[in-house]
């Protein structure tokens, strides 16, 4: 059993610290308040205003332990995007930017409104200006329920005060409930929240007010040393991953450690018992809890009205926007959903466009991800000019043609890993705002399926135009088009599969291993470095036909040497040698058509239409297969 039977309750503008030792079930408690998981116990419920009949994504949002943002964006624009994303097309422009400044300037970022969050070659805010940010993309919807894991994760202690004293101004000001994760907060910080929730081994041992935590353990028999942070003093004594042997001359009994309020050996000396009376304290200790916890919460005073909540200084500044923006933000996700395919399909299409615009602003900006990109495509047909330059008609440059086709397919494919990075980095985006229920897989699909057109489009472009007159390709405005356009559909392939990939697999490295693998694989079996004819049958028959590059390969040869006629070498007794068979000769050309090279290859017959075709109905099963992916993967 990971978590005991839990029961509670907490009021709007409230925060709420979870706390406990590694293993004590502070993850699954909000993954169940979150109704990410469901309970074991089929009996037990949560009740939102007394009610189970609520859905946390409609009132809710998490925060994650780890920032998942864009780093080209500004502060501003992060923000804004995901209040766009959070409300209704019917939401005012105006009113949504000024919900913006307004959650902006709650949580002390205006200062930094128009700085980029960062990339690896672009230093952009700090770590807790950007857990900030990651908070208010959550809290800009104005969610009922907050919910963080884990929110002051790698900040200092100055840092770790500042994003809780923001996220209490919040509560106060918007009369949200906050519940965090908090791990080792000193007594300023952990004095800001309103109550807390200690949890050892799954076990309440404490959920009430911070200011009952000192007189309850001292009731218990533990009372706090003098200077020590009740929090540390708490999480020592529940803490059972450091038990070690026993280590004093005479241990305190059992009836010590369950009565004596001042044990002989301190409880909180390192090493001082064992972890069977480390087990023994933690149960007594929630034994205590469930005996004494509902009496000891009883008797402490009642909190003083206007101490705690929604005050009216905190909140007249706020009250004219909270009455305009405030009912949308709250029956987005209710909006989404029962009330007829017409407005489900008109957010969606929403949503899917302010993607769209996100992403071309992040294509614009982010030099690592596609400005390198966009330079790799230039280099290497730069180098097919360079060193296939001016090829001509004769025939001993035909196969030189052939590597012209398979390198422009096969490097060009090979260098759609180089997008995983950034795909990562959206994807750990997408999976933060689809889990606060903001949009779900389809509409990330369909907006990363049409901006990825443009981009590869115009890298496909740039690669032509260095390489194909440079090289001596086929003549003709209808010739280089076509090579563009097949050309194109093999480069979006590569992407659709690369992207599919880190999808299944949302780990750099491996997503990277395996899609050059893939790209390796379809290599061999193409057709070019054996003929597909001598292929072994195994691979003919199913790799060889569901290889993109297949196609690919195919539609560029045979586009290129249809219509051609290359010069064959005329030996010294008058003979005529080709390098294929040819179909002029027996006229008395010493030549070949391009038509005779196609049949002797094999691939003279096939209809362009139809691989053509078949090229994009590989893509549109590479898509369809990522969306699958996203839809199964949550995480």
């Amino acid at each position: 059993m990971i978590l005991s039977p839990q029961s509670g309750s907490l009021k709007s503008g409230k925060l709420l610290a979870v706390m406990g030792p590694s293993g004590a079930g502070k993850s699954t408690f909000l993954d169940l308040i979150s109704q990410r998981v469901q309970p074991s116990d089929q009996n037990a419920s949560i009740l939102f205003d007394g009610t189970a009949d609520f859905k946390m994504r409609d009132i809710g949002s998490y925060v994650e332990q780890e920032d998942a943002l864009i780093g080209v964006l500004t502060v501003h624009e992060t923000v804004d995007y995901a209040a766009r994303l959070s409300l209704p097309p019917s939401a005012p422009r105006p009113a949504i930017s000024q919900l913006v400044s307004d959650t902006l300037t709650s949580l002390g970022l205006t200062s930094v409104r128009n700085n980029r969050i960062g990339t690896p070659i672009q230093r952009g805010v700090s770590g807790g200006e950007k857990r900030r940010v990651t908070i208010a993309c959550s809290v800009v919807s104005r969610p009922k329920v907050l919910v963080l894991d884990e929110p002051t994760s790698g900040l200092d202690s100055t840092g770790g005060w500042g994003v809780v004293q923001s996220m209490k101004k919040l509560a106060r000001k918007t009369n949200t409930i906050v519940i965090a994760t908090i791990h080792q907060p000193n007594w300023e910080t952990f004095s800001l929240f309103d109550e807390v929730l200690f949890l050892a081994r799954g076990k309440c041992v404490y959920h009430g007010p911070i200011s009952g935590v000192i007189p309850y353990f001292s009731q218990v028999g533990h009372p706090c040393p003098p200077h020590s942070n009740p929090a540390d003093h708490v999480i020592s004594l529940i803490n059972v991953d450091f038990s070690h042997s026993v280590t004093t001359t005479s241990p305190p009994s059992e009836q010590e450690i369950e009565v004596r309020p001042t044990p002989d050996v301190p409880l909180t000396q390192p090493g001082a018992l064992s972890q069977e009376d480390h087990e023994r304290r933690v149960q007594y200790l929630a034994d205590s809890w469930s005996e004494r916890g509902a009496a000891f919460i009883a008797s402490l005073p009642t909190p003083v009205e206007g101490e705690h909540g929604n005050t009216t200084g905190e909140t007249a500044g706020s009250e004219e926007l909270a009455e305009r923006v405030l009912p949308m933000a709250l029956s987005l996700r209710v909006e989404s959903r029962g009330r007829g395919l017409g407005n489900a399909l008109n957010l969606s299409v929403y949503r899917t466009g302010i993607l769209m615009e996100r992403s071309v602003l992040n294509y614009r900006r982010n030099l690592l991800a596609y400005g390198i990109r966009v330079g790799m495509y230039a280099g290497i047909g730069l180098l097919l000019a360079t060193i296939w330059i001016n090829l001509g008609t004769k025939d001993t440059k035909i196969n030189d043609r052939l590597s012209v086709h398979f390198f422009s397919v096969a490097f060009l494919g090979f260098m759609s890993v180089a997008g995983i990075p950034s795909f990562l980095e959206e994807r750990a985006v997408f999976v933060r705002e689809r889990n606060n229920g903001l949009y779900g897989p389809g509409a990330y699909v369909i907006a990363n399926s049409l901006v990825t057109i443009p981009f590869l489009f115009s890298c496909s472009v740039l690669f032509a135009v260095i390489c194909y007159w440079a090289i001596g390709l086929r003549p003709g405005a209808t010739a280089f088009f076509r090579f563009l356009s097949f050309l194109f559909l093999g480069v979006y392939n590569a992407e659709a599969q690369s992207v599919f990939v880190a999808a299944v697999i949302p780990i750099f490295v491996a997503a990277l291993a395996i899609a050059s693998f893939m790209n390796g694989f379809w290599m061999c079996v193409q057709g070019y470095f054996i003929r597909a004819v001598s292929l072994p049958r195994f691979w003919y028959y199913w790799a060889h036909w569901i290889d993109y590059q297949t196609f690919a390969f195919n539609l560029l040869v045979r586009n290129d040497l249809t219509g051609l006629v290359f010069q064959c070498t005329r030996l010294d007794n008058g003979g005529c040698q080709c390098s294929y068979p040819s179909s002029l000769v027996a006229s008395g050309q010493c030549a070949l058509t391009g038509e005779d090279v196609l049949d002797n290859l094999g691939i003279g017959g096939f209809s362009i239409g139809l691989y053509a075709g078949i090229m994009i109905l590989i893509a549109v099963i590479y898509r369809v297969l990522f969306y699958v992916a996203l839809l199964l993967r949550k995480r």
